[in-house]
C-alpha cells in the first residue's frame, strides 16, 4: 500500500491500466459468449438429429425383431410337415438376415460410443457453466 503521493499516482496509474486491460478481456470474452450462443442453436439441431438416429436405430431394431419372429414362425412351419426344399428356400433369407445383425451390431456400437461421448461432454459443459465460483 502507498505511503506517499508519489506512489498513490503510480498505483492508481496501475490500477487504471488493470481495469483497461480487464475491460478489453470482457469485450472479448462477451463476444465469444455471443459466438457460443448462436452455436446453441447448431447444438440444439445436432442433439435433435442425434436423437432422431436414436429413433431410426430403434425402428431398425424393431424391424429386424419382427423379421426374426416371421422366419422363426415359418421354421416351426416346417417342422410340422412343410415341404421340405422349404428349408433351402430359408436358409437364404437366413443368411442375410445374420448379415443384417452383424451390421445392426456394429451400428449400435457406434451409437452407444457416439451417445456416451456427446453426454460426457454435455456433463461437463453444464458442471462448467452452473458451478459456482
Amino acid at each position: 500500500m502507498a505511503t506517499d503521493h508519489i506512489e498513490m499516482h503510480a498505483e492508481h496509474r496501475q490500477w487504471l491500466s488493470d481495469n483497461a486491460m480487464w475491460r478489453d478481456d470482457l469485450a472479448l470474452w462477451q463476444k465469444e459468449i455471443d459466438q457460443a450462443l448462436d452455436g446453441v442453436k447448431k447444438l440444439e439441431e445436432a442433439l435433435r438429429e442425434h436423437r432422431k438416429g436414436l429413433q431410426d436405430h430403434r425402428d431398425s431394431i424393431a424391424a429386424e425383431e419382427q423379421a426374426v419372429k416371421d422366419h422363426e414362425h415359418a421354421l416351426a412351419e416346417f417342422e410340422h410337415g412343410g415341404p421340405g426344399d422349404e428349408l433351402l428356400g430359408m436358409a437364404k433369407p437366413h443368411m442375410d438376415n445374420a448379415d443384417k445383425h452383424a451390421q445392426q451390431r456394429q451400428a449400435h456400437e457406434r451409437l452407444k460410443r457416439q451417445h456416451h461421448t456427446v453426454l460426457a461432454h454435455w456433463s461437463l459443459l453444464l458442471k462448467a457453466l452452473t458451478q459456482k465460483t
